[in-house]
């Protein structure tokens, strides 16, 4: 009732949120520009992670059904070079690789499975980590937004209790802007890190996609590269080790 009572005075006195916080202290501005800095940042990360996923995705798509229909054992290089941003196009050069280097009279089938299925997991590792740059910092901002608004509600009450001590009155007129103060802190500070959150668990959970993508693709082309039986022969690949 008494939050209620000060915003309809302030409102009573013609004040909006920009004229607000313009008349706050320079503490008060410099947590609202600080908070202004992190949504900013927190936006334009979530807009280019979401972007750059987007298109990772399609090329995935587009790339997996090119390679399905391949004869098994054709050249995929060609193809794989027209897909640049499919990380699957990636993760099966890599595996083909660790086969040339590694042929059939080198070693068992269940061995060249292993090193080729290693080296395409390092591949899928590798690029996840790449995509996944920026993503933590919203987890940061998200958890952190708040308390620097709360640190702004802090000081915002503290200067309205000292106006109190300096001008002996605790009527709404002087303590109004301080608590006007502190709201809208806690606000901004609520405004950034809900945004932020809610892109970090999104953007994780299609980074957690890609990486799963990455794993199950990485079993297929080594069945069509090995051929039928090859999940047998992994099984007692991996009972000898």
């Amino acid at each position: 009732m008494l939050i209620g009572s000060m915003l309809l005075q302030l409102g009573g006195t013609s004040s909006s949120i920009p004229a607000l916080v313009m008349q706050s202290g320079p503490f008060g501005k410099g947590v609202l520009l600080f908070l202004l800095a992190l949504s900013v940042y927190s936006w334009a990360v979530i807009w280019n992670r979401t972007r750059v996923y987007g298109q990772v995705e399609k090329a995935d798509r587009d790339f997996r059904v090119a390679f399905r229909r391949l004869p098994p054992g054709a050249d995929f290089r060609l193809m794989a070079d027209q897909h640049p941003r499919s990380l699957l196009a990636r993760v099966a050069l890599a595996g083909q690789r660790a086969l040339d280097q590694h042929p059939a009279d080198a070693g068992s089938p269940a061995l060249r499975y292993e090193i080729a299925l290693r080296a395409m997991d390092r591949t899928v590792a590798e690029e996840t980590a790449g995509y996944e740059r920026g993503v933590g910092f919203l987890a940061t901002v998200g958890s952190v937004s708040p308390f620097v608004g709360l640190m702004g509600t802090v000081w915002g009450v503290m200067t309205a209790f000292m106006d109190i001590g300096t001008q002996g009155s605790a009527s709404l007129v002087v303590v109004a802007p301080g608590i006007a103060e502190a709201l809208i802190t806690t606000i901004a500070g609520l405004a950034a890190a809900i945004p932020a959150v809610v892109g970090y668990n999104h953007l994780l959970g299609r980074l957690r996609d890609l990486t799963n993508i990455g794993g199950q693709f990485a079993n297929e082309f080594l069945e069509q590269r090995l051929g039928v039986g090859t999940s047998d022969e992994r099984r007692v690949g991996v009972a000898g080790r």
